[in-house]
């Protein structure tokens, strides 16, 4: 679960989150209302989401510990559950 949170929607969703904060700072200080989805940049801050998305697949794809060796998988011995390991 923390994997998908970190890996999918913090990236998707902190550029919308960002503009969603700034819109609402910058209609209240200019006194009218918040941009609607046609008016707003929303599709620019989803796209910039969808790529830190990708981005963060590559990142944690990429600097993951890739195991090298044989792999053993995991087994009962004496009663007690052994974990997968690479030899």
């Amino acid at each position: 679960m923390l994997r998908i949170i970190l890996e999918i929607l913090l990236p998707l969703l902190t550029p919308i989150v960002i503009y969603v904060v700034w819109s609402h700072f910058d209609a209240r200080r200019k006194g009218t209302s918040m941009p609607g989805w046609e008016e707003g940049h929303w599709f620019w801050a989803a796209l910039l989401g969808a790529f830190l998305a990708v981005a963060s697949f590559v990142w944690f794809g990429e600097s993951g510990d890739h195991g090298t060796g044989t792999y053993v998988p995991p087994h009962v011995e004496n009663g007690k559950v052994v974990p997968g390991v690479f030899k």
